[in-house]
């Protein structure tokens, strides 16, 4: 990682291993500074807005990983542009996904590219580009209902 990556890094509420995939695949490290670091500052404005700790449930998911959990074939997790959140406490997740429309619809989120919510789990939040927000819900990875 670049010395400028490193020394933002270190301002930022998240760190680049909690995106790591869950079967051990890191994040890739050529996607850092494009990729991670816009996702990273726009979870950092969330949590700021929410004011506590934001866990990431979900982060960056290998093509394989991706696929043994029934992800979407397009899934911005893939891409690296993604993440699912929650708070410290799973109930207030709706909350969160209320709190996160709410400031990208007054403008404060301009990053924000897609919305999943997963009632008492996560909310997903992703860079996607296209200029309109996508949104969703769904019960779980592979349920999603536009």
């Amino acid at each position: 990682m670049s010395t400028q990556v490193s020394s933002i890094t270190r301002v930022l509420y998240f760190r680049l291993d909690e995106f790591s995939s869950h079967d051990g695949v890191p994040y890739p490290q050529e996607w850092v500074q494009d990729r991670w670091l816009p996702l990273a500052l726009l979870l950092d404005r969330i949590r700021e807005a929410w004011g506590g700790p934001l866990l990431v449930v979900s982060g960056y998911r290998s093509p394989a990983r991706n696929e043994a959990v029934g992800g979407a074939k397009a899934s911005q997790h893939v891409e690296g542009r993604a993440a699912d959140i929650k708070p410290l406490n799973p109930d207030a997740s709706d909350a969160l996904w209320t709190m996160i429309k709410d400031m990208h619809f007054r403008g404060l989120l301009p990053r924000l590219g897609g919305l999943g919510r997963y009632p008492g789990k996560w909310v997903h939040v992703d860079i996607r580009e296209g200029g309109r927000l996508a949104q969703w819900t769904g019960a779980g990875v592979g349920s999603e209902i536009a």
